[in-house]
């Protein structure tokens, strides 16, 4: 009887102890408001993204502009128009969303390209961030994406 129930007992526990195991998951963090504009930038300096780049660039100056002008009125004590403010603040529009999309695509071709598969989930930390707990450690990758863009920049 010990002969057949040490071999079946010495199976289970075995089976048991490897079944506890948890699976490995490897988990990156990238801090995107450290590299967004950096982001853009590598991406409107590429070639064929020249018109992009104008009308975007064009854009972004306006909304500044503006800015600046409702400030200046603010501190004078002036009236200012609510509605021309909202409409020059709005940069809700088709290029935003294509810089973004670029940007996006360029991230995700930048760490399989970094990291080669090594991570399994990649959360982009900004205030938006759906990750509130984890039990695993996760690495923050900013840096090295910060660098890999730097490089990517156009030399001036």
């Amino acid at each position: 009887m010990k002969k057949i129930l040490t071999p079946i007992l010495f199976l289970l526990v075995v089976t048991f102890a490897f079944a506890d195991e948890p699976p490995r998951v490897t988990v990156a963090k990238v801090d995107y408001s450290e590299i967004d504009d950096l982001l853009a930038e590598v991406v409107l300096s590429k070639e064929g993204n020249e018109e992009l780049r104008d009308r975007y660039n064009a854009k972004e100056k306006a909304a500044k502009d503006a800015q600046d002008r409702m400030q200046k009125k603010i501190m004078a004590g002036e009236g200012f128009d609510p509605m021309e403010a909202a409409g020059s603040f709005m940069h809700d529009d088709g290029d935003k969303k294509k810089v973004d999309q670029l940007c996006e695509k360029l991230l995700l071709e930048l760490i399989e390209q970094t990291f080669e598969g090594r991570y399994d989930l990649v959360f982009k930390n900004d205030y938006r961030s759906s990750l509130i707990y984890s039990k695993i450690a996760i690495d923050d990758v900013t840096v090295i994406i910060k660098q890999e863009l730097l490089k990517a920049l156009p030399g001036n």
